[in-house]
């Protein structure tokens, strides 16, 4: 019996041996911090370790050792989606919160490491990943709106054309118009979205840009209006030598306006 433990303890000695290096490896990847941490280099080299768990013995594969380690590993490679989904840009600090707190993480995101998502049960959570996942994703679209909207109409500048050599003029007001009409629209629109009301930020700067594109489409209104009749009477005063002599304070006057 004595020497029956003493072979089975030499035996788990030898797979503690062989799955030793795996071991460290994996750890080495779980020490990996969140914020530098590239997805597909986790999966890569967690591929590699299941690779080279396979060319193991057959005698060290029958040890649960061996089987715990592999699971494990196979259970991180099939949850890989999982840390790649987190990586999206539509994460922001607010919702890193609810994530962390789902997780009962008490670190910053900043402290945090690839292994204590792991271990937290950042696979297992999946469906609540998801649901805030969901969430950031459509107020990021709602950003991504409003940011268009700002940097279109801060950059905007009107284009000028030389009329008659006399006067310049405001062009292409049907792009214009159509630009105005549809980011108007779309504001409104906004309002019916749930993730726009989550968000005091998008409320606010819903309500500022709705403002000044409504009073900007008004002074377009106007600035077409008189730009169209101001070229009608170019047309009946600098045309016709009468008009000038039967209106001559008229004509003077439209000539100076």
């Amino acid at each position: 019996d004595i020497v029956s433990c003493f072979e089975e303890l030499c035996d788990l000695k030898e797979v503690w041996n062989a799955v030793s290096d795996p071991f460290d490896a994996l750890d080495k990847i779980k020490e990996t911090p969140w914020v530098t941490a590239v997805t597909r280099k986790i999966r890569k080299e967690l591929d590699n370790l299941i690779s080279d768990m396979r060319g193991l013995p057959n005698k060290i594969r029958q040890f649960d050792a061996f089987s715990h380690l592999n699971d494990v590993i196979k259970g991180y490679i099939s949850g890989n989606g999982v840390l790649n989904d987190l990586k999206t840009e539509a994460l922001k600090d607010r919702h890193w919160k609810q994530i962390l707190s789902k997780l009962s993480i008490k670190k910053k995101i900043s402290e945090l490491t690839v292994g204590r998502l792991w271990d937290h049960g950042v696979i297992q959570r999946k469906k609540d990943i998801v649901e805030i996942l969901t969430i950031a994703q459509g107020e990021m679209a709602l950003e991504v709106f409003l940011g268009q909207v700002k940097d279109r109409w801060i950059k905007q500048e009107l284009e000028l054309v030389l009329y008659q050599n006399r006067i310049r003029l405001i062009k292409g007001w049907d792009e214009l118009f159509t630009a105005l009409d549809d980011h108007l629209s779309g504001l409104v629109l906004m309002k019916s979205s749930p993730y726009y009301r989550a968000v005091r930020e998008f409320q606010e700067d819903g309500k500022l840009w709705e403002d000044r594109l409504t009073k900007l489409r008004g002074a377009f209104d106007s600035w077409v209006d008189v730009q169209r009749r101001w070229v009608y009477l170019e047309g009946i005063f600098f045309r016709s030598a009468d008009i000038k002599a039967q209106l001559p304070a008229e004509w003077s006057r439209f000539r100076n306006a």
